[in-house]
């Protein structure tokens, strides 16, 4: 595993190393394996979406919502500043 997901509500997972493009992203939460491609680089400790997450949506990490969705996030896709706004 190389991403933490701590909540069933999370569409957001940390990762714990750096992810190239196009690698796998694997969190488990409970008895659920939650994998993905990403979209582009993650670098280490930044946030990669393991949901859909709609332009205007909220972005949960840990349970709380750290801010909203500036564009339409695709699952694998790096979140960071260009895509989200801190709430």
């Amino acid at each position: 595993m190389n991403a933490v997901l701590l909540q069933e509500e999370d569409n957001v997972a940390t990762v714990t190393e750096e992810i190239p493009a196009g690698a796998s992203a694997a969190c488990v939460f409970g008895d659920t394996q939650v994998t993905v491609t990403a979209g582009q680089n993650i670098p280490i400790y930044h946030k990669i979406a393991v949901k859909p997450i709609r332009k205007g949506e909220r972005v949960i990490k840990y349970g709380e919502q750290i801010g909203i969705a500036q564009t339409d996030i695709r699952p694998g896709d790096h979140v960071h500043t260009h895509n989200l706004s801190s709430k």
